[in-house]
């Protein structure tokens, strides 16, 4: 009996990892689709609204992770389901609830925001500085990047103030200043969050 029991809770614990991956990936194209004028309102994307909007509002009342026209708040989302999906298979693969296995889930799942934001930032200022470079500062006939500069500008250069501290700076180096930091502090972060989260699992409770 005692068999039994053990592998029927496996087989829950392997069921809410699914479901749990299943919902991030439909969470996903809900973002997605949102990206593109009037998908999100067909049948489908009225479905999947009915679906993960109540999961996904929770998380965009957290004004903190709104930056200028940036909302992070999805990102987030996301990293809690696949910080789920983690602990449901680590349960399902016979690990137990142990205290260090949460906590280092909790640790792993705070450095995967923080670089998942810190990624999709770098991502940004790239894309913006190689557009710079190719066609300019757009200010005449490339409005989109008008409207780019308006939401990194006040991301970009706070960034760069912290090593040009009280000094004026150029868009463009602060673009390539804000880059590289954001770049280092993602991967220090990224190995930080790794052998922390290596040195927790090993606490024996």
């Amino acid at each position: 009996m005692a068999i039994n029991r053990y592998i029927y809770s496996m087989n829950i614990f392997s069921v809410l990892a699914s479901v749990a991956s299943i919902y991030a990936l439909l969470c996903f194209i809900r973002v997605m689709l949102s990206w593109f004028p009037g998908a999100e309102y067909s049948r489908f994307g009225q479905f999947l609204a009915q679906m993960c909007d109540p999961y996904l509002n929770l998380f965009r009342r957290l004004r903190f992770l709104r930056f200028s026209s940036f909302d992070f708040t999805p990102a987030v989302a996301l990293c809690v389901l696949m910080a789920l999906q983690a602990f449901f298979n680590s349960l399902a693969n016979g690990s137990g609830f142990r205290f260090s296995t949460i906590l280092a889930m909790l640790v792993m799942l705070l450095g995967n925001i923080l670089t998942s934001l810190l990624g999709f930032i770098a991502i940004i200022i790239l894309i913006r500085l190689v557009a710079y470079l190719i066609v300019g500062d757009g200010q005449s006939s490339y409005t989109i990047w008008t409207a780019v500069d308006r939401a990194i500008s006040p991301i970009v250069f706070r960034i760069a103030a912290l090593v040009f501290r009280n000094q004026s700076i150029s868009f463009v180096k602060a673009l390539v200043t804000s880059f590289i930091t954001v770049v280092i502090f993602s991967v220090l972060i990224s190995y930080a969050i790794r052998v922390l989260g290596t040195l927790i699992s090993m606490i024996p409770f």
